[in-house]
């Protein structure tokens, strides 16, 4: 990029406005559909959470932010929300006057682009916020639909008062009528506001079993935490190197049990408190908005369990061809492995009674259980895990190996010796010898 064109590019980010409409958390004063369900405190702590994961996508942008607030002073907004944007009382009004005067205010400073989002949509993320920003290249309004009538977000080229005229705000009507004032207007995807019980995003805990991963860790746990309403558990099998600590450092919550892959994804599920259980490998990285993802599967009755798209990171001869056959078989077959971050139900995981506690091949065996109590779903989505190991001992060996293990696993092989051999990325043909 040559010098001017890093300027004109700069200029015009100092044009774009991106305006957060949230509410200070005072108990009995947030959320307050949510008080009889969750009580005052843990309403206004729902809305504390969901505006600060706001706030992250929005700064995640580059984009000029400005937060328009309620309930609270601006010292308090600050000491709260960090001291980088511009604060402005959200004034007198229905929510109509008060996004007309947002929308006034930011073309009076010199924006060409004003974007409003709020603050209860937490699966409006970083992502669908650029989008729309584009979307106003061709257009003059953007609107986000929310599934319950309203809308999530709306951005505009040019001032447009009427548009905040004459709605019936706080019905289902809202975008519906907003939308009939316009001529011409760009619809991004329907998502849900929080104002009920049932809108509230189930829990969803990222299980990493992890044993001297200390080279690959830190990316795995910073991925897992940028999700909403989510945690993170490094279940660790007696790691002698500084696993524990980085995943500490990470954020994630670390517990030490007994080693074996099995074992300690069953003790991570044990610790946690999610509705629903991601299994993540320590070398594989969730992509953004994997939460997302995960519910939008597990919103389906008769999945049973879900799993990513096959990536592999790095550049190598025949990355390509693994990737292709890896995604074949799981579609086809849907046989997905464990490196292709497996999740599923709470309840269902447990009345399956976890993972099968064997030294090798525990993800197959847990998939073929699944697959017999109802669908497998992918997101669509890759997940990019590490190619260290086709690296390490070769594409074309290392494939062959996989198939092998796959085979003398099938006719009987001590799983024992056949973990050893795989391991060390040997053939593990000799290991066909049934267990005595």
């Amino acid at each position: 990029m040559t010098k001017s064109s890093a300027m004109k590019t700069k200029d015009n980010l100092s044009k774009v406005r991106i305006i957060v409409f949230t509410r200070f958390p005072v108990p009995g004063h947030a959320k307050t559909r949510l008080i009889p369900a969750l009580g005052a405190d843990g309403a206004a702590e729902l809305q504390r959470r969901m505006t600060e994961f706001t706030i992250k996508q929005v700064r995640q942008t580059g984009i000029k932010m400005e937060i328009r607030f309620t309930g609270g002073s601006e010292s308090q907004m600050r000491e709260w929300l960090g001291p980088d944007g511009k604060y402005t009382h959200q004034g007198p009004g229905d929510l109509g006057a008060r996004m007309a005067r947002a929308f006034a205010d930011a073309f009076n400073d010199g924006a060409e682009k004003v974007l409003v989002v709020g603050s209860d949509c937490p699966d409006n993320r970083t992502e669908n916020m650029l989008k729309a920003l584009k979307s106003m290249d061709d257009t003059r309004c953007v609107l986000g639909p929310a599934t319950d009538g309203g809308y999530y977000l709306i951005g505009l080229r040019e001032p447009c008062p009427e548009l905040f005229r004459d709605v019936d705000w706080g019905t289902e009507r809202v975008f519906k009528q907003t939308a009939g004032k316009l001529d011409h207007y760009t619809v991004l995807p329907a998502l849900s506001d929080v104002d009920k019980p049932g809108d509230i995003p189930p829990r969803i805990s990222v299980i990493i079993p992890a044993v001297n991963e200390e080279a690959y860790l830190k990316p795995a746990v910073k991925a897992a935490l940028n999700g909403f309403n989510t945690e993170t558990i490094v279940a660790d099998g007696g790691s002698c190197d500084r696993t524990r600590e980085i995943a500490s450092l990470a954020g994630a919550r670390v517990i030490q049990g007994r080693i074996g892959r099995a074992v300690q994804m069953n003790y991570g599920a044990q610790h946690a408190n999610g509705d629903i259980l991601v299994f993540l490998h320590a070398d594989s990285v969730l992509p953004p908005g994997w939460d997302y993802q995960v519910r939008r599967v597990m919103r389906q009755p008769r999945v049973i369990l879900g799993y990513f798209g096959f990536a592999i990171n790095g550049s190598f001869f025949g990355r390509h061809w693994i990737e292709w056959g890896a995604n074949l078989r799981s579609r086809l077959l849907k046989r997905p492995y464990g490196d292709q971050g497996l999740f599923i139900r709470r309840n269902d995981f447990f009345e399956m009674a976890g993972f099968p506690v064997v030294p090798i091949l525990e993800d197959v065996l847990f998939v073929k259980q699944a697959r017999n109590r109802g669908l497998t779903v992918c997101t669509g989505v890759p997940l990019p895990t590490s190619g260290r190991r086709w690296l390490k001992y070769g594409v074309i060996n290392t494939t062959i190996l996989n198939q092998i293990v796959l085979i003398s696993a099938y006719l009987g092989a001590d799983l024992d010796k056949l973990r050893e051999v795989y391991r060390n990325g040997k053939n593990p043909l000799f290991a066909l010898l049934r267990k005595a």
